[in-house]
């Protein structure tokens, strides 16, 4: 195919997507067909963080990949938004305090505590039982402490994503689990606000080494799962955001008749149960939950990159694995760092620090 064929084709792609007449699409096709003629190379591996590696359970636990996925092949065909809840453990991990498992931790039994698990950020998690689930059958074929739950919540996170429809990739393991929990202010402060503005969060995870491309990439997850009615909200009441489609926003307000309704609905309106690129189709139609979404769009420093992902599946899928290959060895413990649990939710000598009690404040993160 010729590259004007490939451009013409590509403009009517992204006007049919946009609802944008072909002149205003052409202005920012200089950028998208650079990144399209450049990003569609076979992924970049990314480098390994010492003590990981991409066959570390070969021997002592060779069939550990297959009993996840036969598992959450089960799991997901009873409850397929466990799939999303899974992805977002992961993120929610790597983000504080790197991907060690502290997310999974309960406090003491003693006493309430001031817990990673309990800051408002997590309190909308789920599938902890899942993957505990599949620590004990890991376990079993394998041996007690042969397997850590920070890979298996790795592993469980790609599955997430294979499983529905999202690209196969490898991950690296050798993690090992964390003897601690972050604060409720430590928490807040490492994950991404769903009200904050793309210049916050590019900003915010430059210091964290991802540059743009891999932020939108990282955002694309939102294209399976559900946000809760007080992360959005704030786009409907008392004013609408005018950045939000007319039409989405009033099936809004019907699933959110008022800022703090207990409801939730899907961040992908087009195939919310599938791992695809049509999130980013969704922002091209000013249909993006979060603010945190939507401004990935109206933002010009990201405008693009956010288009190229909307025509072109296989490089959003691209960038994707990269990204995910890389927050997967944020702050890894190795080595003889940390533990391998017996219990996903206990440290092995059970000695959680006791703090303060958080107030029941549910809101979603990025």
């Amino acid at each position: 195919m010729s590259s004007a064929t490939l451009k013409s084709k590509t403009l009517g792609r992204i006007a049919m997507a946009s609802k944008m007449p072909l002149q205003f699409v052409s202005l920012i096709m200089v950028v998208v067909m650079m990144m399209m003629m450049y990003g569609i190379s076979e992924a970049q591996q990314q480098p390994l963080v010492k003590g990981l590696s991409w066959k570390y359970y070969e021997s002592s636990c060779p069939k550990l990949e297959s009993i996840v996925r036969k598992q959450l092949q089960k799991v997901f065909k009873k409850d397929v938004s466990l799939a999303a809840a899974l992805l977002r453990v992961h993120f929610h991990d790597c983000f504080v305090q790197g991907c060690d498992g502290s997310v999974l931790l309960d406090g003491s039994a003693s006493g309430p505590v001031d817990s990673e698990k309990t800051a408002p950020p997590n309190l909308s998690l789920r599938g902890f039982d899942v993957i505990e689930d599949l620590r004990r059958r890991v376990h079993k074929q394998c041996g007690a402490r042969s397997v850590s739950c920070s890979d298996i919540t790795a592993i469980a996170a790609r599955d997430a994503v294979v499983l529905t429809g999202g690209p196969e990739y490898s991950v690296p393991l050798g993690r090992r689990d964390g003897v601690s929990f972050a604060t409720r202010e430590a928490t807040l402060a490492n994950l991404p606000s769903p009200f904050a503005p793309t210049d916050t969060l590019l900003s915010t995870l430059a210091t964290r080494n991802f540059d743009a491309t891999e932020v939108v990439a990282l955002s694309g997850a939102h294209t399976i799962g559900v946000a809760h009615c007080p992360s959005f909200t704030q786009r409907l009441y008392p004013t609408q955001d005018a950045t939000l489609d007319k039409t989405f926003a009033n099936t809004l307000k019907g699933v959110c008749p008022n800022p703090n309704t207990d409801a939730s609905t899907f961040m992908d309106i087009r195939s919310p149960n599938v791992f695809d690129n049509k999130y980013y189709v969704d922002l091209m139609n000013k249909q993006g939950l979060l603010t945190s979404d939507q401004d990935l769009y109206t933002n010009k420093k990201t405008r693009a990159i956010v288009t190229s992902f909307a025509v072109n599946q296989s490089l959003f899928f691209e960038k994707f694995v990269n990204v995910m290959v890389k927050m997967g060895q944020m702050e890894v413990l190795t080595g003889t760092q940390g533990e391998i649990r017996n219990n996903c939710s206990v440290r092995n000598s059970n000695d959680l620090l006791i703090s303060s009690v958080v107030e029941d404040d549910t809101v979603e993160s990025f």
